[in-house]
Formats: structure tokens, C-alpha cells, sequence
């Protein structure tokens, strides 16, 4: 019940942004639309695990011990697309 009601939401949120977005920039199709809100999702996801989530279930030592901690200025340079 509780992960369908996060879904819900988030898919909401997604044609909330999207429709907004069509409004600013009426020269998209409905490809770069979904592909741009998609981003935006993405990002809204990972910013509320990384920064409220992540933090109460493993706790700040943890997330520093492992490099998990959200940099507060600019930006990673970690990700290693070779790691399976």
C-alpha cells in the first residue's frame, strides 16, 4: 500500500512538471518531454534518498565512512561506468 501511494505520488509529480514544461517550451515533442521530466524526477528521487532517507537508515558515519554523503558544493566526479 505504502510503495503503490509513493508511485502515485511520484507519477503526479511527473505530469505536474510535465505539463509545465510543455507550457515553457511548446517546440517539444512528447519524447523530449517525457525524457526531461524524467531527469527532473530522477533527480527529486535521489535527492530525498540521499538527503532525508539514506541519513535515518544508516546514519551520518556511515554515509561518510562509504563516500555517501551529499557534497555540499559542486560536484562528483566518482561515478565509474565500468562497475557492474
Amino acid at each position: 500500500m505504502g510503495l503503490t501511494s509513493l508511485h502515485i505520488i511520484f507519477l503526479r509529480q511527473h505530469n505536474l512538471i510535465a505539463t509545465a514544461l510543455s507550457a515553457i517550451n511548446p517546440q517539444w515533442n512528447d519524447e523530449i518531454l517525457y525524457q526531461e521530466t524524467r531527469r527532473i524526477v530522477i533527480a527529486l528521487v535521489q535527492h530525498i534518498t540521499y538527503n532525508e532517507f539514506l541519513p535515518v537508515l544508516l546514519g551520518r558515519p556511515t554515509m561518510d565512512s562509504y563516500g555517501l554523503t551529499v557534497q555540499t558544493v559542486g560536484h562528483s566526479t566518482s561515478y565509474d561506468p565500468t562497475v557492474n
